[in-house]
């Protein structure tokens, strides 16, 4: 409508066809809703799509659920240690200090973002009874590796599959390497049911389990569903409206001041003392997140045209690029991260590309446990223990590789940063 400015921190949920049926839902369509069980629906869409008639799916009202419970069904506990990356996001760290085990941060390879191979094995010890192998912005961790040393250690996987829809190692989908995996859809991911997350059990040692899990959970109240179907409204007017007389600042203050919208991480996640993992995934927001899914080839797709774009296009020693096309992979480049050597250069980058209306990703900057606003203290991080982590958290932006951005928009793109960085 008004737009110009370009934004690379930009959520899924910001989609013309959900901002319909969310008003379709908010009017004609929560009541015809109540006979349709399409969670149920979108569980075994999923379950086709992965071509498993040996795992199980558990729906959760969000993916820090299904982590909590996959650790819970394995009977962790305080003298229990869990690794994990340490280059993640808060609400895994939530998820595993809530569930009363111990974390352990292991430092990532630099160049790939991988768990790095040497620092996990030094990290494990008689106590540590999970590795959660998160595939961070899409690219597929080094699981086979992981996979090998977890048999010997007789270690279960985790894995964190929350960027990595529709990625693939060697043919085969990730999700499938090992004993667990976890999705979302939540709102920023790779599509968007406003939340949602699932577990796959792929261990039938688990599967009884399962049972009892379901058996704790409960619908969310009728106000948080709603809450969340006006997430979809407010940002779809506020992305449109960004450049209209601080239209979009408006819209999104109001919203938060009058509470009728959920937020991303709520001020007791970001300080680890969530623990409300119980709500199942509202029938409304399944009939979102199944429509969506149905595109998820044809997002892939795009971010795949415009991510191969950037990397024939940008020409500069002061920029990595860190993911580059693999023939044994197809993923569906969710992310496209870019490390500025220097971190002042980084910072003026970011302010340049500013300038010129573009709004680069730098919510995965600045600090290793991400948003920038965690609480390192209470998430058990210990500062310095992970260098390589700390570092790319401080030199990463993230270009706009989403279905809004074209090759005008991509050329003009890399354009700037070329002049920049010359």
């Amino acid at each position: 409508m008004f737009k110009k400015t370009l934004i690379a921190e930009f959520f899924t949920t910001i989609n013309f066809h959900i901002f319909m049926r969310t008003i379709w839902l908010l009017t004609l369509g929560l009541p015809k809703l109540r006979y349709w069980n399409y969670t149920s629906y979108l569980e075994n869409q999923f379950l086709s799509y992965i071509w498993s008639r040996n795992s199980k799916i558990v729906s959760f009202y969000n993916g820090r659920s299904a982590l909590f419970h996959a650790l819970k069904m394995i009977w962790i506990n305080s003298k229990d240690e869990v690794i994990v990356s340490a280059y993640t996001c808060v609400s895994v760290s939530n998820a595993v200090i809530q569930s009363w085990a111990k974390i352990v941060y292991s430092d990532i390879d630099i160049k790939n973002l991988w768990l790095d191979i040497d620092n996990l094995n030094k990290n494990i010890n008689k106590n540590t009874k999970v590795i959660i192998v998160q595939h961070t912005f899409w690219k597929p961790a080094n699981i086979k590796k992981i996979i090998e040393i977890a048999k010997e250690k007789n270690i279960l996987i985790i894995e964190d599959c929350a960027h990595s829809l529709w990625s693939r190692i060697d043919w085969k989908k990730l999700w499938s390497f090992w004993d667990f995996s976890i999705f979302s859809t939540w709102r920023d991911k790779v599509i968007s049911g406003v939340t949602w997350g699932f577990l796959i059990v792929n261990n039938e040692k688990y599967f009884d389990k399962i049972i009892e899990i379901k058996e704790k959970l409960k619908m969310p109240g009728r106000v948080l569903t709603i809450k969340n179907l006006f997430y979809n409204i407010t940002a779809y007017l506020s992305y449109k409206f960004y450049d209209f007389l601080w239209l979009w600042k408006i819209i999104i203050f109001l919203s938060r001041k009058l509470n009728i919208i959920t937020e991303i991480l709520t001020i007791r996640e970001k300080n680890c003392d969530f623990n409300d993992f119980n709500l199942l995934l509202p029938n409304s927001l399944a009939y979102l997140a199944s429509k969506e899914f149905q595109k998820t080839k044809l997002y892939s797709t795009h971010r795949r045209t415009i991510a191969e774009y950037y990397d024939e296009k940008i020409k500069s020693k002061y920029i990595k690029i860190l993911f580059h096309k693999s023939q044994n992979e197809k993923n569906n480049y969710f992310r496209y991260p870019i490390i500025i050597q220097d971190e002042t250069k980084k910072n003026k980058l970011y302010n340049y590309m500013k300038k010129h209306n573009i709004l680069l990703w730098n919510s995965w900057s600045g600090i290793n446990i991400v948003p920038i606003w965690s609480n390192l203290k209470k998430s058990k991080y210990i500062v310095w223990s992970c260098k390589n982590a700390e570092h790319i958290s401080k030199h990463t932006l993230l270009l706009p590789n989403h279905k809004l951005i074209w090759f005008e928009d991509a050329k003009k793109i890399t354009k700037l940063i070329n002049n920049f960085l010359k």
